[in-house]
Order: structure tokens, then C-alpha cells, then sequence
């Protein structure tokens, strides 16, 4: 016969996994939720075994891309987007896994990021040559797609994105390690209702959690994945030239990163300067009053920066 001790072990552990399955129910549930409140607003596009969701305004070209950062949905740049359709047009896409796109395999790289990209646009018609616009860690996938695609490619506007060679330091590394643990450990308590239970009471987004669906948390983990498994090629800054004279834009920081994100300050000044050295044909600037977030901390100096692009683009001026 059981003792006390088992007898009470046992009921605890049917309870736990009572609790865990009750979670997940009511996690699968809410995602079913969402899904019916929030239709998609942009059209879903295949890119091959998965689709991502892409939404695009305005009608002057040529076409502005915007690319988000590891971890952000491209809701996040909706109300740039709306300003810069009333000059250019403009379009936003989810990658693999977040807002409406559809998951994917894990473990693709930077570089297969910049041809689903591709593959994106040329399946949903939008016409080349682009400028993009990337925010953080999607500098890295514009800058691998207008290396792989010259001739497609227009203008860029780097908007806080660390210079390959800066996100390559050993410090660097490790903090993105360990950052990507998190990462895992809060799509876990995602997955089992978490979040969702907790972001009736707390506002998630204040704290630092965009999101509610597991999903969501296990894109960016990705992300973070496709920086720390990069070949060689990939840790090497891009030689000063090799855009030519295309107008690029180069926005950074001016508020230092807080906390332990401080180790990414490690040659992120000397990078932007690389950055800029990409083209004849470009500006650094620095947002004085803005941390990383400068699409929300100073979004006046984005959308300038992606006008003064545009018409450089469009008229073959100097940015």
C-alpha cells in the first residue's frame, strides 16, 4: 500500500498535470480567439512550405521594406508605416512565426531570412527596386539581402542596427546566449496559458513581453539562434564601397543601453561609422534622445530618414 507521503505526492503531481493540461487547453483556445477577433489585415503570401503576412500602403515608389528586429511584430511600425504611405509606398511583413505569418523550421539563417524575404516580395508582385528599412538585428538580414540582390536594391535606412562585426564580440555573444534561454523559458510558461492568464491584470508590454502566443516567443528565439550559429562570412563587417553610391541612412542611439545591455555598447560606435562607409552616398546621424527604440522614442527621425532616401533614390540625388 501506498504511504502518506506517496499518496500525497501522487495527488500533487495529478494535479500539476491537471493545471499544465488545463493551461495549454486554455491557451489553444485563446489563440483560436485571437484569430477570429483579428482577422488578417494584409494578404498572406507562400514563400514555399509557409506563409507570411504582408500589408502594404501608399502608392510612390520605389517600394519602401521594413524589416523589425529579433523579437518584434511588425505592428510596431504600423504608425511609421501610415506616415511614410502619404509620401512613399510602404510595406510591413511578419517573418516566420510572428503576428499572422505562419511558423517555419527552426534553425533557418540569416541569410535564408534575406531570400524568404525576396521570395516575399517577388510572389506578392510588389515591384523592385526596394529601399529597406531595418530596425536592430534586421539590419543584418538588409544588408545580406542587398548584398545577395544589388540590383534590387535602392536605398537602405539602418535604424540602430549593429554592424556585423559589433554583434560578433565574445561579450556580446553571451549575453545573446543567454538571452535566447529566456527566451525559451518564457514561450514554455506561454504555451501553457501563462502570459495570457497574467496579461489580464498586468500590461505585458510595459514589462517587456510583446507578446502572449508561445509561438511568438519561439520566433525570436530563432532569431537570436541564426546570430549565435552564423558562419564566418557573417561576423565580417561589409567592405567600405560595396553599395556603390546608394543613398543609405544610418540612425543610432544617443541614450546608452541600459542595465546589462550595456555590453552591447562594445564597438557599436565604430560599427555605425562602417555602416555608413558602405556608400558614397550617405549619412550617419544620432538620435540624441533615443535609446534602441528610436522608431518610438524619436519616430520624426526615421520617417525623415526614409523620406530624405526615397528622393535620393527616386531622383538620383545625394542623400
Amino acid at each position: 500500500m501506498l504511504t502518506h507521503w506517496q499518496w500525497t505526492l501522487a495527488i500533487a503531481a495529478l494535479l500539476g498535470i491537471s493545471l499544465l493540461a488545463a493551461g495549454y487547453i486554455y491557451e489553444r483556445i485563446g489563440e483560436r480567439e485571437d484569430e477570429l477577433r483579428n482577422p488578417a489585415p494584409g494578404r498572406l503570401i507562400s514563400v514555399g512550405d509557409h506563409r507570411l503576412h504582408l500589408l502594404c500602403k501608399g502608392s510612390v515608389g520605389p517600394t519602401v521594406v521594413i524589416e523589425q528586429g529579433a523579437g518584434e511584430p511588425a505592428r510596431l511600425w504600423w504608425p511609421i508605416q501610415d506616415q511614410v504611405a502619404e509620401f512613399a509606398s510602404v510595406c510591413t511583413y511578419d517573418r516566420a512565426g510572428y503576428g499572422w505569418s505562419d511558423p517555419a523550421a527552426p534553425g533557418r539563417t540569416i541569410e535564408q531570412r534575406a531570400q524568404e524575404l525576396h521570395t516575399l516580395l517577388a510572389n506578392s508582385g510588389v515591384p523592385a527596386p526596394y529601399i529597406l528599412v531595418a530596425h536592430s538585428y534586421g539590419g543584418m538580414i538588409v544588408r545580406s539581402f542587398a548584398s545577395t540582390y544589388p540590383g534590387q536594391t535602392t536605398g537602405l535606412v539602418l535604424v540602430d542596427t549593429p554592424d556585423n562585426a559589433t554583434m560578433y564580440q565574445p561579450d556580446t555573444l553571451k549575453f545573446y546566449g543567454r538571452f535566447r534561454y529566456m527566451s525559451g523559458v518564457i514561450e514554455t510558461a506561454a504555451r501553457f496559458g501563462l502570459l495570457r492568464l497574467l496579461s489580464h491584470w498586468i500590461p505585458l508590454d510595459g514589462y517587456g513581453f510583446p507578446f502572449v502566443r508561445p509561438g511568438e516567443y519561439a520566433a525570436g528565439a530563432d532569431d537570436i539562434a541564426s546570430i549565435l550559429t552564423a558562419d564566418a562570412s557573417t561576423r565580417q563587417s561589409l567592405p567600405p564601397g560595396i553599395f556603390g553610391d546608394i543613398p543609405i541612412a544610418v540612425l543610432t542611439h544617443g541614450q546608452p543601453f541600459p542595465g546589462p545591455f550595456a555590453v552591447l555598447e562594445n564597438d557599436w560606435s565604430a560599427g555605425q561609422t562602417r555602416l555608413a562607409a558602405m556608400s558614397g552616398n550617405s549619412y550617419l546621424e544620432v538620435a540624441a534622445k533615443s535609446n534602441h527604440m528610436i522608431n518610438h522614442d524619436e519616430p520624426a527621425l526615421v520617417i525623415n530618414a526614409i523620406r530624405r532616401v526615397h528622393s535620393a533614390a527616386r531622383n538620383h540625388t545625394p542623400v
